[in-house]
Order: C-alpha cells, then sequence, then structure tokens
C-alpha cells in the first residue's frame, strides 16, 4: 500500500505570529480531539507536527508535517473536507492564503505549500493506520484468551495444540476475519522498480564514466577544500533553545524532532546534497524495506526535504526512545550517511571525503543538532504507546498465525505472545 509523508510549508503573517501561537497552543493540549483540528478523527493520519521557525535567515515559518497512509491526492481533499475550519484557523494566519475561499481555492493553495521529501524512511512499511490497531487488538485479545484458559486450567499439550486452539479462538471472533487473508507489508514489484532506478543509475554512470570521472575529479577537489575551510560550531547551543525543546519530550515512549538548518551557500554544496538524498532515498526502498534503517529500529516516519528554494533543509523524526538514545544510535550505526547529508549544512563539526568523519564526533555532533533543532509546537501520534518492535512484533503474529510452522517454527511464534 502507498504510505505519504510531506510538509505544508508557509510564511507567516508577521502581525498574526501570536494569533497562530495562541492556535497551536490550542492543538497541542489536545491533539486528538481539540476543537481546532482534532487529528485523531481521520483513519489514515500516523503522525502529524505543527512546528514554528525562523531565524535571521528565514521568515517565520508554519510547518505542518503529515505521515498518512495513500496519497496526497487522497488525503488533501479529506483533510479540507472534514476539518475546513481548523485548517482556516491554522493557515490564515499566513500568506497568501484565500480566507473564505472556496474549497477548491483551499486545497490549490495547500498543494502549492506541499514539500515533498528528498529521502525518507517508513517503518511500518506497508501497513496502515487501521492494520496497525487492529493487529495490536489482535495480540492483545490472544494473550486475554490465553490468561483465561491458564487461569481455567486449559491449554496443555504440545505447542501445535496451543496455536490450534487460539487459532479456533480466531476464528470465533467475527473482529477478527480480517486477519486471515492480510497483504504483505511491501510487494516484491514495488522493491524492484526502486532496484531497478539504481541499476538506471549505475548504468548511465558506467556510461557517461569517461566525461563523469574527470568532473569528479574536480569536484572532488573542490569539496576537499570546502570541508578544511568551512565553519563549524564552537561552543554549547544556547541553555533556553534547549529547554524549549526538551519541554516536549519524553511524554510517551515515543519522541518527536524537528530540525531547520541553511544550506552551504553555492551549487557545489546544493548538488551534492541533491544527489546524496536521491541515493539515500532509493536505497532505503531497497535495503531498508522492512523497517529498521541501517539497524536502527526504532524510526516510525522521518524525512528530509529542502525548503526555502533549497536554501534551508528540514529534517523531521517520529521515533521511539529519547533523544539521547536516538541520536547514539544514529552515530553508532548511520554516521556515515548523516555526515553525507547534514555535512552539507552550515556549522556541521568537520567532514571527510562527504561521508567521513563529521557525526562521528559524538559530543560536537550532539551539540550541533541540540542548536539546529526546533520546538516542537504541537504533536499526534495515532498510537503513542505502541513502538516500532511492539508494531513489528504484533505483525509477525498476525502473519504467522495462520502460515504452514513446524516444530521449533511454533514455538518461536508462541514466544512472540
Amino acid at each position: 500500500m502507498t504510505q505519504t509523508i510531506f510538509t505544508i510549508v508557509a510564511e507567516i503573517e508577521p502581525e498574526r505570529l501570536d494569533v497562530l501561537r495562541d492556535v497551536v497552543a490550542e492543538i497541542a493540549a489536545d491533539p486528538a480531539s481539540n476543537s481546532v483540528l482534532a487529528l485523531g478523527d481521520f483513519q489514515t493520519l500516523h503522525f502529524a507536527s505543527v512546528v514554528i521557525f525562523g531565524s535571521p535567515h528565514l521568515p517565520d515559518t508554519l510547518i505542518f508535517e503529515n505521515n498518512v497512509d495513500g496519497t496526497l491526492d487522497d488525503w488533501l481533499p479529506i483533510l479540507v473536507a472534514r476539518r475546513r475550519a481548523g485548517i482556516d484557523d491554522l493557515f490564515a494566519n499566513c500568506v497568501g492564503y484565500p480566507v473564505g475561499g472556496t474549497v477548491r481555492a483551499v486545497e490549490a493553495w495547500l498543494g502549492a505549500h506541499v514539500v515533498r521529501p528528498g529521502a525518507y524512511h517508513v517503518g511500518a512499511t506497508g501497513r496502515s493506520l487501521v492494520r496497525i490497531r487492529q493487529e495490536a487488538e489482535l495480540r492483545n485479545a490472544i494473550e486475554g484468551f490465553i490468561a483465561s484458559e491458564q487461569e481455567a486450567g486449559g491449554l496443555g499439550g504440545s505447542p501445535e495444540s496451543v496455536r490450534s486452539a487460539i487459532q479456533g479462538f480466531v476464528r470465533s471472533d467475527p473482529r477478527f476475519s480480517w486477519a486471515v487473508n492480510t497483504p504483505p507489508r511491501q510487494t516484491w514489484s514495488e522493491r524492484a522498480g526502486h532496484l531497478a532506478r539504481l541499476a538506471v543509475l549505475a548504468a548511465g554512470v558506467l556510461v557517461t564514466s569517461p566525461v563523469l570521472i574527470p568532473l569528479l575529479v574536480v569536484w572532488v577537489g573542490v569539496l576537499r577544500w570546502k570541508e578544511a575551510t568551512d565553519r563549524v560550531q564552537k561552543g554549547q547551543p544556547d541553555i533556553e533553545w534547549v529547554n524549549a525543546q526538551l519541554a516536549a519530550e519524553d511524554r510517551h515512549p515515543q519522541n518527536h524532532l524537528a530540525s531547520v538548518v541553511a544550506v552551504k551557500p553555492g551549487v557545489v554544496r546544493l548538488t551534492t546534497l541533491n544527489i546524496v538524498l536521491w541515493v539515500l532515498n532509493r536505497l532505503a526502498r531497497v535495503l531498508y524495506a522492512r523497517g529498521d534503517l541501517g539497524g536502527i529500529p526504532s524510526i516510525h516516519f522521518a524525512h528530509w526535504a529542502l525548503i526555502d528554494r533549497g536554501r534551508h533543509l528540514l529534517f523531521v523524526s517520529n521515533f521511539d526512545g529519547s533523544w539521547e538514545s536516538y541520536l547514539g544510535d544514529f552515530i553508532d550505526k548511520a554516521k556515515a550517511g548523516l555526515t553525507a547529508v547534514w555535512g552539507n549544512t552550515v556549522e556541521f563539526p568537520r567532514t571527510w571525503f562527504v561521508a567521513f568523519a563529521g557525526a562521528a564526533d559524538g559530543p560536537r555532533f550532539r551539540a550541533w543538532a541540540r542548536a539546529n533543532g526546533c520546538p516542537t509546537a504541537a504533536w499526534y501520534s495515532a498510537y503513542p504507546n505502541l513502538t516500532m518492535p511492539i508494531i513489528d512484533n504484533n505483525s509477525a503474529i498476525r502473519e504467522g498465525l495462520y502460515a504452514s510452522l513446524r516444530g521449533e517454527e511454533v514455538q518461536a511464534w508462541l514466544r512472540r505472545l
């Protein structure tokens, strides 16, 4: 199934900033069921966030993140039709919003301000919000059945007989009729399509190598000179800015992170960044289509996107655990990718040949990340108490429920409960 990640990015009218903050504060007080924009009313919205950010080089900007099932064309009409008043309350504070306009005019304005990711990751690949909730309900019901049977002295015998009893319980409950046949998380044709794009790129590079190799030598030389001379951050981030970020963290097993940082000036850096994002995005579709990202299993949805006509890089992530553990996982397991991307942004720790050093300098990278983080003004999760390992385990329970399992496979399946 299709899952779409995008942000709506719009400049805020300076005189409307305080009004907007009040609107967002009302959403933040109860993201699922507030009176402005009740995000919990949608059956296809996994995560959403609102960030208000401005700097000396970027006007005050509203960033509305959406992670949804289906396509953008599916989502925008639903959003406007069901929550037009809330959309008006939110975006009427932005430059050019068609206050009092037709539905078509509002949808067109929102669509014109959509920013697609340059690279993204989906943890629960191919699993809709409905399916994630269904699989959690299924596991809870099975565990409840096991507990009641054991209390009554039942469920004795072999692992196969226990599994058979569980299957009988599930079949007897009409709530779980969907569990018999559920589509796979990702089809081979989807992965093959992304692999084909990488193959075409490799073939193109091979064919044009007589031209590309001399150009690449010059490009690398320019990059190495820039890497050696670019300004890097010194010292620690402003404590009040850090405290503003901390205030929105660690309220659930999940957390949210947003970052906006200026891209280093010049065509070399912007072109390098676009190439890196494209390659990482293709690799993510092929290598990390089963959920984890480079050995990191805690990310639900994350993406990088260029905003402000390529002058700033936005990063947004919805993840499990603390900010410290999240950054630690990236430093340990994915520092080359982080360095290749963020090394093209201002004051990043010094890099070496694009993908080396940089994020490997843990203390400096953490200080830089905090300095460039954005306080999350409002954040919504459709399942705040479900971590990615729990979601994956619930899917494995459902996938193995009627699968052909034998011997140790049956026991391994039962251990998931």
